[in-house]
């Protein structure tokens, strides 16, 4: 009996090793993938901090100074807690801090896929008198970036099931099974996690660089394993991965993103972004107003759909016993359809008219200079861009600015630092996503996006006829 109770004990436990490691394989992967995603487009996921500060949102608007740090230690480090979840190195303090961040997330996830766009809060002032303020809502949660945009709710669900997944994690870091990985345990372990991490981008992204990405770290990290002794030998691990991470988000903040799935990514057209439902020929999304009424027996609230209202509003027992109570409700949409993929994208000259169409349905190559900050690009480039906008415009190409700036401050621009091109205006959001840069510049021929570049790397006219 004895030997039957030990070997049910040592297959119960052989059990329970196997789910902890397929955890580590699973949540390890995929916070390697998210990280690197975001760092990716570390711009972009600060943006996105700084609508979680919004006064209307978690209202931490001393924080948004720092947005772009808090974005790249976020990235830095979720790519190494991934990494460090897999290889098994830092057990304890790895699991510790993955669920210290999924609480946190999954709080996070709730909040904000529970916020009424249509509410209000209480926020104090600076002079420390209290407030009403319209939620800020935030729409999209930014986990994956614009790679996988998804909402607060959905984010939700998927933050529920990695912190249920974490709970073994935990216990085995705890327990004392998850250690440094034998041999077999890595071979498993990363090769399970390179797979998962290739599928994901194959099938998800659109990107195999992830699982290249992925292996460089594992190699590095296995790499330090076998020639670092001691009580050290992890954290040496830890800090080869980190510069491996911080390389990375040097490079795509210096420059650009290397994969951008925005709309203005190269090879998209701007014209066909930006058309309606209606013009594709398509079902546009459909949208309600809730009207409330009031119940003469009951005297209680009922809310009623526009949509439903029309079909009962001259009903005789609609009439008899509901008398109106305000047709100032929230719009709701009602069922799904096609938005368009581009839309405060405009070119806006000096009396007011909307260019657009006109600069982009003329055929032929069109360069733009795009500043989202006039005031801090300053004139970063504007040497280089000056000449290339001579060279091309002397070969027939048409070059204009684009910035956030009212068309007085552009034309002082122009006339202060000798732009040989006119500068218009469109909204600053907006052109935080045509390019990351400020200044960043554009090539579009025919309406398709050719290239982009940062300030940094501002071609020539003979690189760009060649």
């Amino acid at each position: 009996m004895s030997q039957v109770y030990l070997g049910f004990k040592l297959q119960r436990m052989t059990f329970f090793r196997s789910v902890v490691q397929f955890c580590r394989l699973l949540v390890g992967s995929l916070f390697i993938v998210s990280g690197l995603i975001k760092a990716n487009d570390a711009l972009g996921f600060m943006y996105k901090l700084e609508e979680y500060f919004e006064p209307g949102a978690l209202n931490f608007p001393g924080l948004e100074d720092y947005a772009l740090g808090l974005s790249i230690c976020i990235c830095v480090g979720e790519i190494l807690l991934g990494v460090a979840m897999v290889i098994g190195a830092l057990p304890k303090l790895t699991a510790s801090l993955t669920g210290v961040l999924m609480a946190f997330f999954t709080w996070l996830t709730w909040y904000t896929s529970n916020c009424d766009p249509f509410g209000a809060k209480m926020i104090m002032d600076s002079s420390g008198a209290l407030v009403e303020i319209t939620n800020q809502c935030v729409l999209e949660c930014g986990c994956f970036g614009n790679a996988i945009p998804l909402t607060p709710y959905q984010s939700f669900i998927k933050d529920v099931v990695l912190s249920i997944l974490t709970v073994p994690i935990l216990i085995g870091a705890f327990l004392g099974w998850t250690q440094l990985n034998s041999k077999k345990e890595g071979y498993i372990l990363i090769s399970g996690s390179l797979a998962v991490i290739y599928l994901f981008g194959a099938f998800m992204l659109d990107w195999n660089f992830p699982v290249l990405f992925a292996a460089i770290a594992y190699a590095i990290a296995e790499g330090l394993k076998s020639r670092l002794k001691g009580p050290m030998r992890e954290w040496g691990m830890a800090i080869g991965v980190t510069l491996v991470c911080v390389v990375f988000q040097y490079t795509t903040l210096n420059h650009l993103p290397i994969k951008d799935y925005r709309p203005y990514a190269i090879e998209e057209n701007i014209l066909e972004n930006r058309k309606t439902a209606e013009e594709l020929g398509v079902e546009a999304p459909k949208y309600a107003t809730e009207y409330t009424f009031r119940n003469t027996t009951s005297q209680k609230d009922t809310m009623i759909l526009s949509t439903e209202w029309i079909k009962i509003y001259n009903e005789p027992w609609f009439k008899e016993h509901y008398e109106t109570g305000s047709f100032d409700g929230a719009e709701v949409k009602i069922s799904d359809g096609y938005e368009p993929r581009i839309m405060d994208f405009q070119i806006i000259d000096a009396d007011g008219n909307d260019l657009t169409e006109e600069f982009l349905s003329t055929p032929g190559d069109l360069l733009i200079h795009v500043s989202k900050d006039l005031d801090a690009a300053s004139a970063a480039g504007q040497e280089k861009l000056n000449a290339l906008a001579l060279d091309a415009i002397g070969a027939g190409w048409r070059f204009i600015g684009l910035t956030n700036a009212p068309s007085s401050q552009n034309e002082e621009f122009r006339s202060i630092h000798a732009a040989p091109y006119t500068l218009f205006t469109c909204d600053q959001t907006e052109l935080k996503i045509v390019v990351r840069s400020n200044p960043g510049l554009v090539w579009i021929h025919d309406g398709v996006i050719q290239d982009k570049w940062s300030w940094k790397d501002f071609p020539d006219f003979g690189q760009l006829k060649n």
